[in-house]
């Protein structure tokens, strides 16, 4: 149908190297899309969630994400993280929440083997919306420095992606 949109238990998420997912504080998966999922991430795939904010939004992802890689736990990055310089070196994390002032945005990982010097499977953006910075950067609605902060992190993780 051309759509870019995929259920995770469609095939064709393993045509693409990079999976970005928006409000996975809603996300919801059965058997066969965590069964894919997992064989995805294990095969190589990459993970961007974003979008989301709050406690109960974020234990969501955190049990949706046990669903695919029981054994698996997301772990707090720091910008010194490779995945914040592997193309532009990021300076500071405090890209701020596009609509909601006060929440403090947190970036987590989750590794092969839940080891951090190996390779990411999986990025959470929390308390951030880094896609809506993307999605109307041309309108100018929230300024020019966090919208360039968040397509340098954007840039970063795909050339993170792409190479790790």
């Amino acid at each position: 149908d051309g759509s870019n949109i995929l259920d995770l238990d469609d095939p064709r998420i393993f045509e693409n190297p990079i999976i970005y997912m928006s409000e996975p504080g809603n996300w919801t998966s059965n058997d066969e899309e965590a069964k894919s999922l997992r064989a995805y991430l294990l095969k190589g795939g990459f993970i961007i969630f974003d979008d989301f904010e709050g406690d109960r939004m974020w234990r969501n992802l955190v049990t949706q994400m046990r669903r695919a890689l029981p054994a698996l736990h997301f772990i707090p990055l720091d910008v010194s993280h490779p995945v914040f310089q592997t193309f532009f070196g990021i300076q500071h994390l405090d890209v701020p929440h596009p609509l909601m002032r006060g929440v403090l945005p947190g970036f987590f990982g989750m590794f092969e083997d839940n080891d951090p010097s190996g390779r990411m499977i999986a990025l959470a953006n929390y308390n951030n919306d880094l896609g809506d910075y993307w999605e109307w950067s041309a309108e100018g609605l929230y300024g020019s420095d966090p919208t360039n902060d968040a397509y340098r992190l954007g840039v970063n993780y795909i050339v993170y992606a792409m190479t790790h």
